[in-house]
């Protein structure tokens, strides 16, 4: 087939990253093998996991390893906590940093706040923008008025497309010539095949990120809008008008998936912050308020006697103390571990990709 290496793309990359299946399923998003335990831990670990239960949960693994080495590797703690600073210096740095740390994150989201604030005619051109974006789009799909829930709306784009690839596949009213046709065909199977996936995902429910922009963060708009165009650009000639027609709709939809796509991962990057910015301020001043108490018990030589498993007291309340002190730094990881791994898989925000960009057999 003439353009079988149409920017083919591996799907394992997306399969690990963005399939939604039930852990407890057993399977596969086929289901039909066995899921592979460590891709649902990485897939839990960079996505779908709660942040705070991540969090938890780093935590307890640095303070397990902490009482380990300092077991294996013995030294003597109260001789470090009486004839040295060395604990007081650690504990003054965390303290300090935590209080600097929640000051810029307090001053980021009131910038990200700020930007809401506009006057009433910036609204009103926003939500007229919006309507005007909606009966551009009811003019390209047969299907009523679009819906404003991001699940229906994107179900609504995808009917569109697959009218469109459903057109191009009718031989009625459509070129004769061969090469042109097996191009014409083989970039729909393509489409489809894309199209399947996402409907695959839409079918999960995740309540820790939305499966709406899960579903389509690696399906690649860009080169299917590329592709469309050197398509026209190629068999211009060869092509009815019923081909163009369906190109130019086609290409039109792509473009409204690709901007809907960017405009949910915009929601998403705000409400993550959001959570994060709430999650932080609980955390923080509970965190301030003990990490200084340790300070004052570690000045006065005051440490509880009870001990765990055998593990010396400073020993065992030092590290204690020492992992509470960086939980909010556990807890920002774990959030941005997920907006970084959603920024990567969305830098396309274009029309052009960072991939390299593959000749297709028709260009030759």
């Amino acid at each position: 087939m003439p353009i079988s290496g149409i920017n083919r793309r591996d799907v394992f990359i997306s399969n690990q990253i963005t399939n939604t299946t039930d852990p407890e399923d057993g399977a596969d998003a086929s289901g039909g093998t066995l899921q592979n335990p460590v891709s649902w831990l990485v897939r839990w670990i960079l996505l779908y996991g709660d942040r705070r239960i991540l969090a938890i949960v780093t935590t307890i693994v640095i303070l397990s390893a902490l009482l380990f080495v300092g077991t294996v590797w013995e030294f003597e703690m109260e001789r470090l906590v009486t004839e040295t600073r060395a604990v007081q210096a650690l504990f003054n740095t965390l303290l300090g940093g935590i209080i600097l740390f929640v000051s810029v994150v307090i001053s980021i989201n009131t910038a990200a706040l700020a930007q809401e604030f506009a006057p009433l005619q910036v609204k009103l051109a926003r939500i007229e923008d919006s309507i005007d974006f909606q009966i551009e789009l009811e003019g390209l799909v047969e299907g009523g008025v679009s819906p404003t829930g991001l699940q229906p709306f994107l179900e609504y784009v995808i009917k569109g497309i697959h009218t469109e690839t459903e057109s191009l596949r009718t031989a009625e009213n459509s070129t004769g010539d061969e090469r042109a046709r097996a191009d014409l065909l083989a970039f729909a199977d393509e489409i489809e095949t894309e199209l399947s996936l996402i409907e695959n995902r839409m079918g999960k429910t995740n309540p820790q990120v939305s499966i709406v922009l899960l579903s389509t963060l690696e399906y690649p708009y860009a080169r299917h809008i590329n592709v469309t165009r050197r398509l026209k650009s190629v068999h211009g000639d060869e092509l009815t008008n019923a081909d163009h027609s369906s190109l130019t709709t086609l290409l039109q939809v792509l473009t409204v998936l690709a901007s809907g796509r960017e405009y949910f991962t915009t929601l998403y990057f705000k409400r993550e912050l959001r959570n994060l910015s709430s999650s932080l301020l609980i955390l923080s001043l509970p965190v301030i308020v003990f990490t200084a108490y340790v300070l004052l018990a570690i000045d006065a030589g005051l440490f509880p006697q009870t001990t765990l498993l055998g593990l010396g007291s400073r020993l065992l309340y030092v590290n204690l103390a020492f992992v509470i002190a960086l939980s909010p730094y556990v807890l920002l990881s774990s959030y941005l571990l997920r907006i970084l791994t959603v920024s990567k898989h969305s830098l396309e925000s274009t029309v052009f990709t960072l991939d390299s960009d593959v000749e297709l057999e028709f260009d030759r």
